[in-house]
């Protein structure tokens, strides 16, 4: 029977660019919590973001004058991709074939700042209502043409693709954390069912941005900070995984994370309590108790009250709990990736047999959690 393991993690987030890093500044209770240096955050409910600092996608494109058709999304999930196959020692055309590797992964909305997309703005609504007539004939004029490649939800997956050479089955998934944990979830189906070896997944988002602050208000997920003066902090990043067939993996002697063990994954029906969806996901991978949660909580108090009612209910509240949110930041359609990734690295410093349960809960309908067994 085929098992999936882990062989390579690779993230880029505002606690830093490895996934030790990360983990050692999570537990060392340190925050990327800031004001936006890009944009004043007085018109929202939230002040905060978290931002990566000095990234410089020149080290991590292959080609730097693809730089320039690339939003900040794709810039970082091309360079967290790149650092997840070089952690694994996995290279296209030696240890599997381009057709023989899988990518999933997940992408965010409303990638660009306002300066990109405001003669867009400008000149399609002169007097304030869009015209579709003025914005073909006049607007699109006014952009350069690369805009395009910067725009689509699919191009950051799409170059990842390019530049790694994978031919495999592929989709794009967004704009949630649920969503991006079925991406993870699809490359686990794929070489479980030997329709690839070698799956690369993950995701990336910037939500750093007035766009996205404007998209996430009218969304709802900054009510919280005028309700109560705390809640989610808006992030950017990537985190992608390198998943292969175990059996495959020991053979090449490669050096092994975990081995996904089991999800679970759910729909919260409109006006549904969280709690009761939560403790339907954990109950069936909560026995034998796991050593740690790596637990989706953040400011949203909602959200994390119902977390802990879930976790509490399932037994395993004595488990120690790392909470990556509140300390680097919602990543959104990341967010599911980077919790697994930091399950992998708490599972492959512990002894075989230690379980890790990775939840991913989120904004949206969809909700998942992963279970990581050392191996």
């Amino acid at each position: 029977m085929r098992s999936v393991a882990i062989t390579g993690v690779g993230v880029v987030t505002p606690l830093g660019s490895t996934p030790a890093e990360v983990l050692r500044r999570l537990e060392a209770g340190e925050t990327a919590a800031r004001r936006p240096t890009g944009f004043d955050p007085a018109p929202f409910s939230c002040a905060l973001c978290a931002e990566i600092p000095d990234f410089q996608p020149e080290q991590h494109v292959p080609e730097p004058k693809a730089v320039r058709l690339m939003n900040r999304d794709t810039q970082l999930a091309v360079a967290a991709a790149r650092l997840a196959m070089r952690d694994a020692g996995v290279t296209v055309g030696a240890t599997y074939a381009g057709e023989d590797i899988a990518l999933y992964g997940a992408t965010g909305m409303a990638g660009l700042p306002l300066a990109e997309v405001a003669p867009l703005v400008k000149h399609a609504a002169p007097d304030g209502c869009f015209d579709p007539r003025q914005f073909g004939a006049v607007a699109l004029k006014r952009v350069r043409p690369v805009l395009s490649f910067k725009i689509l939800s699919n191009m950051p997956i799409s170059f990842v693709s390019i530049f790694e050479g994978l031919q495999g089955p592929n989709a794009v998934y967004n704009p949630w954390e649920g969503q991006g944990a079925h991406a993870i979830i699809a490359g686990m189906r794929a070489v479980l069912r030997g329709r690839a070896a070698c799956a690369l997944v993950g995701g990336c988002d910037v939500k750093t941005h007035e766009l996205a602050f404007v998209a996430l208000q009218q969304h709802g997920v900054f009510t919280p900070w005028r309700e109560t003066g705390s809640g989610v902090v808006p992030g950017e990043g990537a985190a992608f995984l390198v998943l292969e067939d175990e059996e495959r993996a020991r053979a090449r002697g490669a050096a092994m994370y975990a081995r996904m063990t089991g999800w679970r994954t759910a729909t919260m029906p409109l006006g549904d309590s969280p709690a009761a969806t939560y403790g339907d996901l954990l109950a069936p991978l909560a026995s034998p108790v796991p050593a740690v949660v790596v637990s989706a909580a953040e400011g949203n108090g909602r959200a994390r009250d119902a977390e802990s009612q879930a976790i509490a209910a399932c037994g395993v509240a004595a488990a120690p709990r790392l909470a990556p949110k509140r300390h680097i930041g919602n990543l959104f359609a990341a967010a599911a990736a980077t919790q697994v990734a930091l399950g992998a690295i708490l599972t492959k410093r512990s002894p075989a047999g230690t379980r890790v349960l990775a939840n991913t809960f989120g904004f949206g309908s969809e909700q998942a959690a992963f279970l990581l067994e050392a191996v």
